[in-house]
């Protein structure tokens, strides 16, 4: 649980830091684009490393690649601490990807391989409750250690270094199952369904995309009303993820009630809320509601696409199936900035969480009429199948 935490920090952790570094910066040509490429750089290296990530982890075996993942992690990402040149700060932030894919494969394909059932929804909220609540700490923490220093909060990622012994005291390597031979008849343990893949990596990569809008631009819209310091923004920025961790680790009350569509259609509807909240703000509390509200749906879409493709996933194809899911993440991460800020730049910060807010809300919307009909075809088709027996 607490490995799992190093993934939300790659990025949380120098999210209030952006301004800051960028006046540092000023110099640089394209110098404001390439700080928000700063948090976003490990986005593109998990993308590109992910399915290697994966492969290794179905083939080697998980504690060899976490220890190896960890150790280059607190070293490739406390670098920023004293790093004088923006490009070199975004290699070191490429480094730091490598390492995050290393560590979110192994940690989802671990928890298929201890967890079944309703266990694993549980676990897997906890997971994602742990990553959202580490993210409040090492936001805020950032938020006052960039008062400080705009190096500071860099610091904060050696911290990694400290969970390695604990990782080879703890972590056990589970037994792993060979895959089925071809004449074996069971297609379904042989391959994944790849119409529900393919939903499920479109909406994570589509929710994290919007998701990531949070810490690229909030710290510049509210740094606009001019007696924001970083404390502040960091506070603004825990509050989106304390509601998503509240939220995740209440996960599996919400999967008993609903299904997996169901789940994406409360989280990219209040997701949408939220944003459209926000693009209405006049003041700091007021962005600070519309985050809490954008915040509790973000909370249910990591643990609905991880839960929702373990359960496709057979066993000895776990740590590459974690890997999709890790690279449609990561990619949602990293294009975040390269597809709003453009649209930022066009209309504004205000209209483009406007713009997004709206797009998400019609998503949620389309999936409700999509739900809506498939209940009324099973009705019409199965009229007394729910009392028959």
């Amino acid at each position: 649980m607490l490995t799992s935490t190093l993934t939300v920090m790659s990025g949380a952790t120098i999210g209030p830091v952006l301004p800051i570094m960028s006046e540092a910066f000023a110099d640089t040509p394209d110098a404001a684009f390439l700080t928000r490429l700063v948090l976003t750089m490990p986005a593109l290296f998990i993308v590109i490393s992910s399915p290697f990530a994966g492969y290794l982890v179905d083939r080697f075996g998980r504690k060899k690649l976490l220890l190896a993942a960890v150790l280059l992690y607190g070293f490739a990402g406390s670098a920023g601490s004293w790093l004088d040149s923006l490009t070199a700060i975004l290699v070191s932030r490429a480094l730091l990807g490598v390492a995050v894919a290393g560590v979110m494969t192994v940690c989802i394909t671990l928890i298929g391989d201890y967890y079944k059932g309703l266990e694993r929804q549980r676990v897997m909220g906890m997971m994602n409750a742990f990553m959202a609540f580490g993210g409040v700490l090492f936001i805020t923490s950032g938020g006052i250690l960039a008062d400080i220093s705009w190096r500071a909060p860099f610091l904060i990622y050696a911290t990694a270094l400290f969970l390695i012994p604990a990782i080879w005291l703890l972590i056990t390597e589970p037994a792993r199952s060979l895959p089925p031979k071809d004449d074996q008849t069971n297609p379904r343990d042989r391959s994944v369904s790849l119409l529900i893949t393919a939903l499920i990596v479109t909406m994570a990569f589509f929710g994290m995309a919007m998701f990531y809008m949070i810490p690229v631009h909030i710290p510049f819209l509210l740094d606009r009303f001019g007696d924001m310091n970083s404390t502040r923004i960091g506070l603004a920025l825990s509050s989106f993820v304390l509601m998503g961790a509240i939220t995740s680790l209440n996960f599996h009350h919400f999967l008993r009630r609903l299904t997996y569509p169901a789940v994406y259609l409360l989280c990219f509807f209040l997701l949408g809320s939220g944003y459209v909240l926000i693009s209405f703000s006049g003041s700091y509390h007021q962005i600070f509601l519309g985050m809490v509200i954008g915040g509790i749906g973000s909370g249910l879409l990591m643990p609905n696409s991880s839960i929702w493709l373990l359960s496709e996933a057979p066993e000895h194809l776990r740590g590459r199936i974690s890997g999709m899911l890790t690279t449609a993440v990561f990619l949602g991460q990293f294009l975040s900035p390269v597809m709003t800020q453009p649209l930022v730049d066009a209309i504004s910060i205000p209209a483009a969480f406007l713009l997004v807010g709206s797009a998400v809300a019609l998503v949620a919307f389309l999936l409700s009429v999509i739900l809506i009909l498939k209940s009324r075809y099973r009705r019409a088709a199965f009229p007394f199948r729910s009392g028959s027996r």
